[in-house]
């Protein structure tokens, strides 16, 4: 991308797009609002700072402080960068839509967003500055939600298709969106940073974020001795116990202690499992995770490496994967642990699902193995419900005469993550190989050598024939060798490269060649421009 001068870094987390890439993003955005407009989809526009008391009703302005970007106006009055415009479309919904007469209503913008993004990476894929198409429907009941978000669906597939990306939709963690359901669009390859757990035998894929395996239902152990203490001077890590002692990780619990505003959690899992973040910020409702500290150890008479949830004084989280049998775990005493620990005998909790999934695991659908693959998220789609509309009082006159609260739904795009991703699934060794459909230019016009003027003649007059037949053309005049031009064409990945030479015109001929093709085609100089019009007319309909 860089080398292509796609675009370039300002600074950690900003990109300009250059001129290439400008032309790439128009293209996606003109997809993307073809498709939402097929849908019935209205477009508007909406500002990119929006005033704190928005965020402060649904709670989010505290929620997602490390991701915003606030500030104050000469006035004092808060603003923040949006991250995206939940609260905003609300707000206009609650002012506009009086009476069901006047749903449901879909609306969409794009507009840059800022995320505070505490480590930028990947170049546009995570950024702090990046422009969004998001999407709102409001809808009077559930059933008409549940309308507008398979229309919403069914529009995503068509957009990546479109674009020319395998985009498959798996489940998602709604996080600090809100609501229960969503779903995100994920283009499986290897430069993805997210983990999807795909089902061998069935259909069901979610994001590692979001996903559950199934748990066999244990047997409750009987009569099983009491809790034994014994000594384990400086043994402190799941790791350790293995090596010293022969303890299975399986057999071992693992207990965590986190911070919240209501007092110290503890999180119990087992020994061979980790504590999955995302669905902890999920349980507690907090935008991120905080470790317990040392005055949080004493407070719940924990001591570090050796805490373990019997006798704990904390609110404690068992995971659903921890069985009804005996455990080994931390004696909240320093150098000791606990033999017979038996949850529901010795310990209680409320059981949440809290832990990782991993490849192997088995599918909580049909029992199938789970395999873990990487993808990057090209879009997301929430089914919000009421989560917004009811914390900001946003309700209209229903049909029996009483006011009900709006149900809503919300979907993203982001372009510049778009482009980027179809870069990483669209090259090879020698540069991008771009769909035609979003390419910067469609036929890539070389001259060689620039110097004859014959040459440069045929050149100028074939580009603007082609540019009368409606062909999008990059000219390249410059006068360099033609290993550096074809190089430079490979690169910059133009589905069509057409080359006007000195020795092509000795034989009537212009040089086509397809970006993905090792051969090329002479076609005689006088049908050129309709030859290569027709290549581009069948190259638009396959991603029509």
């Amino acid at each position: 991308m860089l080398r292509a001068a796609i675009a370039r870094p300002l600074a950690a987390g900003l990109y300009t797009l250059l001129p290439l890439g400008f032309r790439v993003a128009k293209k996606v955005e003109r997809i993307i609002r073809e498709e939402m407009d097929r849908i019935g989809c209205q477009e508007m526009e909406m500002p990119v700072l929006a005033p704190a008391d928005l965020w402060k009703e649904t709670g989010r302005w505290d929620l997602m402080d490390d991701h915003l970007f606030k500030l104050r106006d000469h006035g004092g009055r808060e603003f923040l960068v949006s991250y995206t415009h939940e609260e905003v479309v609300t707000h206009h919904a609650r002012n506009e839509i009086q009476s069901y007469r006047q749903l449901p209503v879909m609306v969409y913008h794009f507009r840059a967003k800022g995320r505070d993004e505490a480590r930028p990476r990947a170049g546009l894929l995570r950024v702090r500055e990046f422009v969004m198409k998001d999407a709102y429907s409001i809808d009077a009941d559930w059933g008409g939600l549940r309308k507008s978000y398979q229309l919403q669906h069914d529009a995503y597939q068509r957009i990546f298709d479109r674009s020319g990306v395998r985009a498959i939709a798996v489940e998602g963690d709604a996080g600090l969106m809100g609501g229960d359901i969503a779903h995100e669009f994920q283009v499986l390859t290897d430069a993805g940073e997210d983990v999807i757990l795909i089902c061998t035998q069935c259909d069901h894929r979610a994001n590692r974020e979001a996903a559950t395996r199934r748990v066999d239902e244990a047997v409750k152990a009987d009569r099983l001795p009491a809790p034994e203490p014994f000594h384990t001077p400086q043994t402190t890590t799941i790791e350790q116990l293995r090596e010293r002692y022969g303890f299975a990780p399986s057999d071992l619990l693992k207990t965590v202690l986190l911070r919240s505003a209501d007092g110290v959690v503890a999180v119990v899992v087992p020994g061979d499992r980790e504590v999955s973040e995302p669905k902890l910020r999920r349980i507690l409702g907090v935008g991120d995770i905080k470790f317990a500290n040392e005055a949080d150890f004493a407070a719940a008479g924990g001591v570090a490496g050796y805490v373990g949830p019997v006798g704990l004084k904390a609110r404690t989280l068992v995971d659903v994967s921890v069985e009804p049998r005996a455990y080994v775990a931390g004696a909240n005493q320093a150098d000791h642990h606990l033999r017979n620990v038996v949850p529901g005998r010795d310990f209680d909790g409320e059981r949440v699902d809290a832990h990782d999934v991993r490849s192997g695991d088995h599918c909580p659908k049909c029992g199938g193995l789970l395999e873990a693959k990487r993808g990057i998220e090209v879009g997301n789609i929430f089914q919000l419900g009421t989560y917004y509309s009811s914390k900001m009082n946003a309700t209209y006159l229903a049909e029996d005469g009483t006011r009900k609260v709006f149900v809503m739904g919300s979907y993203g795009i982001g372009v510049g993550r778009l482009v980027q991703t179809i870069i990483e699934t669209h090259r090879d060794d020698r540069g991008i190989l771009w769909p035609i459909s979003v390419a910067p230019f469609e036929t890539h016009v070389v001259a060689l050598p620039m110097k004859d003027e014959a040459v440069r003649a045929t050149a100028e007059a074939l580009v603007a024939d082609l540019e009368r037949e409606g062909v999008e053309v990059l000219y390249d005049d410059r006068d360099e060798s033609a290993g550096v031009k074809f190089a430079d064409a490979d690169l910059i990945g133009i589905p069509f490269r057409v080359t006007v030479s000195a020795r092509g015109l000795k034989a009537g001929t212009v040089e086509v060649k397809p970006r993905e093709r090792t051969e090329v085609e002479n076609v005689p100089a006088a049908s050129a421009v309709a030859r290569i019009a027709t290549l581009v007319r069948e190259a638009r309909a396959r991603y029509s």
